[in-house]
């Protein structure tokens, strides 16, 4: 029996490996039904679909067209964890619901996405709301963190009671936050009770189904032996230590197994990955180091080599003469970066224009950023367009309603109901029209929303009238009234229709822009992006429609600690104190405008990057969303955030870990020594994804007009 545990840097080979083996093991007879491959996200499984085919090809070609005698025996199972978890948990949900303390055990339970986990949290974290005034932070950020110790309880294996007591030993401030803490705990006990009594089932929930009733019970085992002969696993330094409890079973009863780790990974520690747990796992393998050929001796200077001597800067401090590297450039002369931000992005700019002018794609280049904001998409992709070269932003962590064009969809599915009441303004309008009509500006798209509230009335805007002005048009133009009436018959059939009542809201969004907006001289119909963003927004509102209608959030009663929250914004109207029928549709954009669903709709793939487009990510999405690039762009090297840690006062990553020890306080010099681990694996895991160059950009202050000077910049002293 074969077990193995490759570990290695980037580019070096493992998941080739592990695709090798699938063909390998497929090519030997081995019952396809009995392989299981776990890869860390959607798009990873890309590779091992690919092999499975190349594998079939050849099969059949050995065969010289005779039938397989073995494809009646159905196809590996490649999952992520969570996608395997689910189907187990629902399979043997009736034999472990009794035991796991649903009220009622028998019936289907309902799965939630993350948007309907976090609607039915908001509903219970309103009325202490006030408990958290001290802390300052919006509402969306207070449920995501109590959402994440949620998760990290489940998938470390400490008790929700324990929560507020391993949160208080991370905190040493002024202030004293143990009311806060405590009702962190408090709700999220309540939550749980609320899931068990309604048979809700959140990712939490699952985890800790999966983890408490299954893992220990011999009937699973007994299922796991038989059910999987051989085992594939993808990247699990990037896995919770639940990840690795299940791989462990696997390493017990399965014939052959193989593993990859990234060595500098885990790059999801703040989402609960654990590499000290996925390093436990080498005592069960044969460990099988793969060496990486960009750091022989004899090869010349490349991006590999300049990570691993900075990765030993930032890790040990020592002399940064080892640093200077021909496959790493400044752009900016000496010790002194340019002195403002816009002045380092021109530098950006000029550098990647005169890169696409000696025949480089745009596409094998690669900007990335601690963070990615509106502006810095904006002014790059502004300064780029004059060497004809795009930017493609790609920010998972994003929320929907940041985005205008989703907003713009919003302002449109409330004039598509107007039995919602709920009367668009004549800015927001106006902003509508000029994101999905081409080449319409606000300008004129004002002009077009002041006429539709003249029509209106005092009423307010609550459907677009017909407008059929001569003055109008001839100042605004004669196309965009094709346009605008194009666009206004629709919304009037849809309302005045069966479908406003009857359809769900992701079947309108789904019909608005497959339909009219799908048209020449509609955004929809030119922009393969903006088609990105409302495929993401229809998924998003289909699952929360399903989870929402399958658990009658609508009719959950109101007691005294369980009260729906008043809500205004953006000129809807409050939630009402007592409870009534609500649509799921209209709830989907009250929470959305509410910026209470924080989270964007995972995509099922990573995006590509078009070859006349760049690519722009923040660090952590291009770490975890397999990219590779020519050239990388490494901007903004003296900030801080490249090793701090983001400001979340409810949740922590290192107290809520499974290798801390109640009664242990976390201190300064934890913190500068976790900040000091991950900025050293950041960059690794950066260079070694880097082929050609890398380019450093600094400035003296930052976008906020701020000095900075971070662990990253200390490093690069003497480069």
């Amino acid at each position: 029996m074969s077990k193995r545990y490759l570990v290695g840097h980037p580019g070096v080979g493992k998941t080739a490996r592990l695709t090798d083996r699938l063909i390998e093991l497929i090519g030997s007879g081995v019952r396809p039904d009995r392989i299981l491959i776990l890869v860390p996200q959607e798009s990873h499984a890309r590779r091992f679909k690919a092999a499975l085919t190349l594998a079939r090809d050849a099969a059949s070609a050995s065969r010289e067209g005779r039938k397989s005698r073995r494809a009646h025996l159905g196809e590996p199972e490649i999952h992520t964890f969570f996608g395997l978890a689910q189907r187990h948990v629902s399979l043997f949900f009736p034999r472990i619901a009794p035991r796991a303390g649903f009220a009622d055990p028998y019936r289907e339970p309902v799965w939630m996405n993350v948007e309907a986990a976090q609607y039915l949290l908001d509903r219970i974290v309103a009325p202490r709301i006030g408990e958290f005034e001290d802390l300052r932070m919006p509402r969306s950020r207070l449920l995501i963190q109590i959402l994440d110790d949620l998760n990290r309880a489940a998938t470390t294996g400490f008790p929700l009671e324990k929560l507020a007591d391993r949160l208080a030993s991370a905190w040493h401030g002024a202030e004293p936050r143990e009311r806060a803490y405590r009702a962190v705990q408090d709700i999220a006990l309540a939550f749980r009770r609320f899931c068990l009594q309604h048979t809700l089932v959140d990712f939490s929930l699952g985890m800790e189904l999966f983890r408490m009733h299954l893992l220990a019970a011999s009937f699973y085992r007994e299922y796991v032996a038989a059910r999987y002969r051989h085992v594939l696993a993808d990247n699990i330094e990037e896995g919770a230590p639940i990840i690795h409890d299940f791989l462990r079973l696997l390493l017990e009863t399965s014939e052959t197994a193989m593993l990859a780790e990234d060595a500098p990974g885990g790059f999801r520690v703040n989402l609960g990955a654990s590499p000290q747990s996925a390093r436990s796992l080498r005592s069960a393998c044969e460990v099988t180091p793969i060496p990486d050929p960009r750091l022989r001796p004899d090869a010349l200077d490349s991006p590999a080599r300049f990570g691993q001597a900075l990765m030993r800067a930032i890790n040990e401090r020592e002399s940064r003469v080892a640093l200077r590297s021909s496959a790493v450039e400044k752009l900016y002369d000496g010790e002194a970066p340019a002195r403002y931000w816009a002045t380092m992005l021109q530098a950006v700019a000029d550098r990647i224009g005169a890169l696409v002018r000696s025949s480089v794609a745009a596409h094998e280049i690669a900007v990335v950023a601690p963070v990615v904001e509106d502006v810095l998409w904006f002014e790059l992709k502004e300064r780029l367009s004059r060497y004809d070269v795009g930017v493609r932003a790609v920010r998972p962590s994003r929320p929907l309603h940041d985005q205008p064009l989703v907003r713009a969809l919003v302002t449109f599915a409330r004039l598509g109901h107007p039995e919602w009441a709920q009367p668009v303004s004549p800015s927001e309008l106006a902003r509508a029209l000029a994101l999905v009509i081409s080449g319409l500006d606000v300008v004129r798209a004002q002009l077009i929303a002041d006429a539709v509230r003249r029509a209106c009335g005092p009423a307010g805007i609550v459907a677009l009238p017909s407008l059929d002005e001569p003055i109008l048009w001839d100042r605004v133009g004669k196309p965009f009234h094709e346009r605008y009436a194009a666009l206004q018959d629709w919304l009037a059939t849809w309302a005045g229709g069966r479908q406003a009542q009857e359809a769900p809201l992701d079947l309108f969004w789904q019909e608005l822009t497959t339909g009219p907006m799908s048209q020449p001289g509609f955004v929809f119909g030119e922009d393969a992006e903006a088609r990105g963003v409302c495929d993401k927004l229809i998924a998003s509102a289909r699952a929360f429609r399903e989870a929402f209608e399958q658990a009658d959030f609508e009719l959950w009663p109101i007691g005294e600690s369980f009260q729906l929250p008043e809500m205004s914004v953006l000129g809807l109207s409050p939630r009402p104190e007592v409870a009534e029928q609500v649509e799921a549709g209209q709830a989907y954009v009250v929470a959305l405008m509410q910026n209470v669903l924080a989270a964007e709709y995972a995509p099922e793939r990573t995006p590509d990057v078009s070859e006349g487009s760049i690519l722009l990510a923040p660090v952590y999405t291009y770490l975890t969303g397999d990219y590779r690039s020519r050239y990388q762009f490494w901007l903004d090297v003296n900030a801080l955030n490249w090793h701090e840690r983001f400001y979340q006062p409810l949740t922590h990553p290192y107290v809520l870990s499974r290798e801390w020890s109640p009664g242990m306080r976390w201190t300064d010099d934890d913190e500068q020594r976790a900040g000091r681990d991950l900025l050293a694996r950041v960059v690794g895991g950066l260079a070694f994804r880097c082929r050609d160059k890398i380019y450093l950009a600094a400035s003296g202050l930052t976008m906020a007009g701020q000095e900075e000077s971070g662990m990253l910049a200390q490093a690069l002293r003497g480069l």
